[in-house]
């Protein structure tokens, strides 16, 4: 209930703080890629695709890269020009584009440029095109106003001549909510179209001698807004009496001081109401003042870095202002309610010639805050007056050492400030009435070791506690007495203090520790080296580190959690970490700060680089809570305030995601619902975007490509193209969707369905004629094998036949023969036949190295296997046995010789591999070649003595 009662008396302070939009002004993002800087024309489609017309083609934006539409060596001849006057859209989404000599028709789809009319128009000035809400498309060229339908067909043209009947042109264009089409022609006035006699009459005279320009309807009230060339912007209220149609107002004043009354284009943003103009040499805001019936200018300033030369200025879907400018940075003029507020600080430069540095800083209530100017010192600054005093205004602090203080933390008593001078064992308790400076006391450690004060902080009960660089102690504000409370902390970085009483304190080299309020101190984490501290809700310890990093820790558990990347920190150190009313992180790096949601993980940034605030640079000790909910961030040349709201904790918008590229095997193609990809096509590149112009670079992305990834893919920060290679043939869906510009997803997927064809092999036909061969090839190859089985099955019924018949007369035993008995020998007769013929086949090859069981049974003119059946059983050896024995016994015979060596026997044997032969020897003699010649020859020897 108390903190309910709090968020709505800080509700009632925000809508007071805010009661008018912020402005700010940032550079188009995607210049620096336009082929010349200059714009002259700017254009949202359907789509939110923005365009621009420049003196060297159409460029098409979709928030990350620039697609160029002009005649060049890659499309010569595309376009008679290259200069952009005007930009439309028809119906059907097509680009309508004019030029210095003719008008275009772009198909975004397909990407092909067709001339419009080119019969009238080749070689006419188009400064004009307009759609209306019937479909009709208006084209001003000359003195000339041409109607054409959404297929480029005119349907009439309408001459613009003055009351001397010399030509005219169309100077402003206007369909009002009333569906009226409303022009102003030069110096004759303002014409209304009359659909009943298809032409253009005469609706008002113009003011006598004024030259009108540009017309727009006013955004809340029937009447209308005219420019004019020289008497600035008109009222024309045409249901007034004829001699009140025109309301003048004063003329606005450029930033030089100068009367601008000649009004080139003009816009009423949908937020203020305000008038946006473009003049001569400015943008001027004017505000209508109902009660004195008249303009008046704003405090708007543009800054000169954006140029004089301005042109024209458009206003976009989500009403941010895009301003064209010649000479300058063509920028974006966008809302925003919760920026910043900026103090720049003035009176600070005039006392100390230096631009504002604001070391570090502390509310000191009534809109006052004390700061420390950098080379400077201590100072109190009233943030509603701009006045400044400096503490060597006052005597009594001159002699005090205030000259570079880094750490400032508020005091318990109103208005006071414990300040700690940089590397110094002294803190000083300072206070206030009105701008002047008071000096409360003095406190120092009475000790004299290196000590100096890092970190303060001061409790409920009365006790200051001070972190040095080696320990921390305690200060009794009651009875002024130190104690040290641990001295081997080492630098003790942050102080902070629970609902419970714990006192968190963060050291820079040693973790965490813990100090009940009972006096115990004890580490509950060792390896972070932690800048900062934040307490959430009695529940969790925040904590910021020298690496980069952004943790919480759960008082209960102890458990840790990484928010580093949720919040998108890029390892720049942690300056510091605050939260707001709402329960949002704010984090505080050197040139990036961080509003983070840890419930829905969502977050918004502010850049120093982006002109988002004043600040150029945050300095790490320059933060402190305001008394009235904000949180003050000091740095250079000033200090921001952020006022917390609860924009983070909304649910995220259906935030479309867009194709904006197809390129196949590295070309672009049309884009559409569905991609039909031929078989030689199989490299594929996506680009995406949810055309958020101004959050482009904090935008995610998720995709997958359904039947290719199971899971969806996260972009990072910026990243907006996908590639797949080698994508197999099949049908897929691609999927994409985006966050919004605080990090929260959207639930809406934009999808494109994407087939890619088989190559002819890869068809079912192929396919089922590949089954028809393999089937094919397994019959043939099974019939073959069993005729094959068949005749070796017959070969093998051959053979058995032939040995039983061989196996019955070898068998000991008679055979009973019923009628005669043969002789034995005649088998026996058989059996050495065969075997002489056996021998002489080997013996005729015995040098022939592949010789072997096959080319012998062929020498025979037998079967192998009835080979080795036969010699089996006729000799008990195989055929591959009986050849070596008979290679053996030859070797035996040629050894016998002295004077022939092993390797000769070898060779002569088809041995051509001298071991082999020696094991094949050795196994069959027990003795190796040369061991037997050498018996041998002893032998010889012994025989020749006896003789």
């Amino acid at each position: 209930m108390k903190r309910f009662c709090f968020l709505l008396i800080f509700s009632l302070i925000e809508i007071t703080i805010q009661a008018a939009s912020n402005i700010r002004i940032t550079p188009v993002p995607s210049l620096p890629q336009l082929p010349v800087s200059a714009i002259h024309r700017i254009f949202q489609d359907s789509e939110g695709l923005m365009w621009y017309g420049t003196v060297n083609g159409l460029c098409c934006d979709d928030g990350y890269q620039i697609n160029v539409i002009r005649s060049d060596i890659n499309t010569p001849g595309l376009l008679n020009d290259n200069t952009i006057q005007s930009i439309a859209e028809d119906e059907r989404g097509r680009i309508w584009f004019g030029t210095d000599h003719g008008a275009y028709m772009l198909d975004k789809t397909s990407r092909q440029v067709t001339p419009l009319d080119a019969e009238r128009l080749q070689t006419s000035f188009i400064y004009s095109i307009r759609k209306t809400s019937d479909g009709a498309m208006w084209i001003a060229t000359g003195h000339k106003l041409l109607r054409y339908n959404t297929e480029g067909k005119l349907q009439k043209t309408y001459l613009l001549y003055d009351y001397e009947g010399k030509p005219s042109w169309m100077a402003g264009f206007c369909e009002s909510r009333q569906k009226q089409i409303l022009i102003t022609v030069g110096r004759e006035g303002i014409y209304r179209y009359d659909k009943k006699t298809d032409t253009f009459t005469r609706y008002a005279n113009p003011p006598s001698g004024r030259n009108l320009t540009c017309i727009v309807q006013d955004r809340t009230h029937n009447y209308f807004w005219v420019g004019t060339s020289s008497d600035g912007l008109l009222l024309f209220d045409p249901s007034a009496p004829k001699d009140s149609i025109y309301t003048y107002s004063p003329l606005p004043v450029n930033p030089m001081g100068e009367a601008e009354g000649d009004i080139l284009y003009l816009e009423q943003d949908n937020r203020e109401g305000i008038l946006w103009m473009t003049t001569r040499s400015s943008l001027i805001a004017m505000r209508y003042d109902e009660a004195r019936r008249c303009l008046r200018q704003t405090d708007f300033r543009l800054p000169a870095e954006y140029g004089n030369m301005l042109n024209e200025i458009y206003q976009d879907k989500d009403g941010n202002l895009w301003v064209a400018s010649f000479d300058g940075k063509s920028f974006i003029i966008h809302f925003t309610e919760n920026a910043p507020e900026e103090f720049s600080l003035p009176a600070l430069p005039q006392r100390v010639r230096f631009q504002p540095a604001i070391m570090a800083l502390c509310d000191a209530g009534e809109g006052k805050m004390w700061i420390s100017q950098e080379r400077t010192g201590l100072g109190l600054y009233d943030l509603s007056n701009h006045t400044v005093s400096l503490y060597h205004d006052f005597s009594t602090l001159k002699t005090l050492s205030l000259g570079s203080i880094k750490q400032m933390t508020e005091a318990r008593r109103e208005g006071n400030v414990w300040v700690i001078p940089e590397g110094r064992n002294l803190i000083y308790e300072l206070g206030r009435e009105g701008m002047q400076m008071k000096h409360f006391r003095t406190l120092s450690l009475p000790e004299k070791a290196q000590r100096h004060f890092t970190q303060t902080y001061e409790d409920r009960n009365g006790t200051l506690w001070a972190g040095t660089n080696n320990g921390m102690f305690a200060f009794s504000l009651h009875n002024n007495q130190w104690h040290t409370v641990c001295d081997t902390l080492g630098l003790v970085s942050a102080i902070k203090e629970d609902k419970r009483g714990n006192l968190w304190i963060g050291t820079l080299n040693k973790g965490l520790y813990q100090l009940s309020p009972k006096g115990e101190c004890r580490k509950i984490l060792s390896p972070l080296s932690i800048t900062c501290l934040s307490v959430q809700e009695d529940s969790l310890i925040w904590m910021g580190t020298q690496e980069g990093g952004v943790y919480a820790l759960n008082m209960q558990t102890k458990k840790l959690t990484d928010h580093t990347r949720l919040c998108e920190l890029n390892g720049n150190i942690v300056n510091q970490l605050e939260f707001d009313v709402y329960g949002h992180l704010w984090i505080d790096t050197n040139q990036k700060l961080i509003e983070y949601n840890p419930k829905n993980h969502s977050f918004s940034t502010y850049l120093t680089t982006d002109n988002s605030m004043l600040l150029r640079r945050f300095i790490p000790t320059a933060i402190c809570k305001g008394h009235d909910g904000r949180i003050y961030f000091g740095g250079i040349p000033g200090i921001c305030a952020v006022t917390p709201s609860d924009r983070l904790d909304q649910p995220s918008k259906d935030i479309p995601t867009f194709i904006t590229g197809l390129y196949v095997m590295g070309k672009p193609i049309a884009n559409g619902n569905s991609l039909t990809l031929q078989p030689d096509e199989y490299d594929l590149d996506i680009h995406f975007s949810s055309l958020d112009y101004l959050n482009a670079r904090k935008i995610r992305y998720a995709y997958r490509l359904a039947g290719l990834d199971k899971e969806w893919n996260y972009t990072t920060v910026g990243q907006h193209t996908v590639s797949y290679k080698h994508l197999p043939h099949g049908n897929y869906v691609f999927e994409v969707k985006a966050t919004d510009g605080y990090g929260i997803w959207s639930e809406k997927v934009t999808r494109l369905h994407i087939e890619r064809l088989p190559a002819f092999y890869q068809t079912g036909w192929a396919i089922a004629f590949y089954i028809w061969i393999v089937t094919a090839g397994i019959f043939v190859g099974l019939r073959f094998y069993l005729r094959r089985m068949k005749l070796k099955n017959e070969e093998l019924y051959a053979d058995s036949a032939e040995l039983m018949k061989m196996r019955s007369y070898l068998d000991e035993k008679p055979v009973p023969q019923t009628e005669v008995r043969i002789s034995e020998m005649e088998f026996a007769k058989l059996d050495e036949i065969l075997l002489g013929n056996i021998l002489k086949a080997v013996e005729d090859n015995l040098s022939e190295t592949e010789f072997d069981v096959q080319h012998l049974a062929e020498k025979v003119n037998m079967s192998r296997s009835t080979l080795t059946r036969k010699l089996k059983a006729i000799t008990g050896l195989t055929p591959l046995e009986y050849i070596r024995r008979v290679k053996m016994q030859h070797a035996c015979r040629m050894l016998k010789d002295p004077h022939t060596t092993v390797n000769e026997v070898a060779l002569a044997l088809g041995y051509y591999n001298r071991k082999y032969f020696t094991s094949c020897f050795k196994e069959e003699y027990g003795m190796t070649p040369s061991e037997f010649q050498k018996q041998q020859e002893k032998g010889d020897t012994s025989e020749s003595k006896e003789g």
